[in-house]
């Protein structure tokens, strides 16, 4: 099959929902499909003069500088990463399926004509934090076919009237795994940043400096493709942008303990990376975690926003070494189930039956 997935930009840094469409992209084209990535510059199709003239130096200095487009991730040989200056529908390939892959390109599929494939919308969140809710909404009620990362988005759009509906979960990649026993490591922390509100950093950097006033020795480290803000406390050590390598080997591996404080998230990669590598996930109840941290068993978890209990969680694995190890094992174990194997094979079965049934109405989930 021809597939077609359109991000809602470029990232010249990691981004969660673009390295999810990567590996799907990756894993369509290992079976043999032919897959393209569109990167638009900008997602209006109306532009003034200097605007068309940015977005031409936008793509060539794109195309000079960065090699491979995507220098953070690793593409197949046959996916075809291209760059646009929009989303008009001449700069979109012709196939069998086409992708949104957040609410401001389904407004752009929904009105492609039918050259380029039966329509899809791949929903990683619900992205309210980035658009009118109105319209938001709206994208869950067009009539395309859906694929809604976690079981907390299904259980919403049925709540919001969506039909087209279809749970496929994403999958971590097979580099997050332990290389350092967990056995061998002390108790440590480690978080991400992130300057989105909705993320909790300030939440997880409270209750960090209350652990370091209790616990003084433990290391507690941060990461983010910022530069470290005023709001870290010095005593954290900060990594910035690190590579796939570091987070992997000295981050994820080198501690026992993964924080997050978000109030809301699709799924979230961070802590589900970090419980492949050996990490125990101590966190919040964010929505898309419940697909792989349940709570007492996998993880512990405890209300967005409610730093005691956060600390309390963090408190109970840093002094109870046996309850640690048992949650890592258990979340461990657990999370290694969300393969590209699984989740791919999912997916290139929805859309080969979306595509037989000529995009029409497929059974829900």
């Amino acid at each position: 099959m021809r597939i077609t997935f359109i991000l809602p930009g470029y990232a010249p840094v990691p981004r969660g929902g673009f390295r999810i469409v990567y590996g799907y992209a990756n894993y369509l084209a290992k079976g043999g499909h032919i897959v393209s990535i569109v990167h638009p510059h900008r997602m209006d199709p109306a532009a003034t003069l200097v605007q068309k003239l940015k977005n031409r130096v936008w793509l060539g200095v794109r195309h000079l500088t960065e090699r491979p487009l995507v220098p953070w991730a690793r593409l197949h040989p046959n996916v075809r990463a291209i760059l646009t200056h929009d989303l008009r529908p001449g700069v979109i390939p012709d196939g069998d399926a086409v992708f949104a892959t957040f609410w401001q390109t389904a407004e752009h599929v929904l009105g492609y004509p039918a050259s380029k494939g039966a329509k899809l919308y791949l929903i990683q969140h619900y992205e309210t934090w980035a658009g009118p809710k109105d319209r938001v909404d709206a994208t869950w009620l067009m009539p395309i076919h859906k694929v809604v990362i976690a079981r907390w988005l299904y259980d919403l759009g049925v709540t919001l009237g969506a039909g087209r509906l279809h749970h496929i979960p994403n999958a971590v990649d097979d580099h997050f795994r332990v290389l350092n026993p967990p056995a061998n490591r002390p108790a440590s922390i480690t978080t991400m940043s992130h300057a989105h509100d909705w993320k909790g950093v300030p939440d997880a950097v409270a209750v960090l400096k209350q652990i370091h006033q209790r616990y003084p020795a433990l290391p507690i480290s941060m990461f983010g493709t910022d530069p470290k803000g005023p709001d870290v406390p010095n005593w954290i050590t900060y990594h910035r942008n690190p590579s796939q390598q570091t987070l992997v080997e000295q981050i994820y591996n080198g501690h026992s303990i993964y924080v997050g404080a978000s109030w809301m998230e699709g799924w979230g990669l961070p802590p589900a990376e970090a419980m492949a590598c050996g990490c125990v996930f101590v966190g919040t109840d964010s929505g898309g975690c419940r697909d792989y941290a349940i709570n007492n068993e996998t993880a512990l978890l405890s209300p967005p926003r409610d730093q005691k209990s956060l600390l309390d969680n963090l408190c109970r694995v840093i002094e109870n070494r046996e309850l640690r190890r048992t949650l890592q094992e258990r979340g461990t174990a657990f999370v290694r189930t969300f393969t590209w194997e699984r989740s791919g094979a999912a997916l290139e079965q929805y859309i080969h039956d979306v595509v037989q049934q000529g995009g029409a109405p497929v059974s829900f989930a």
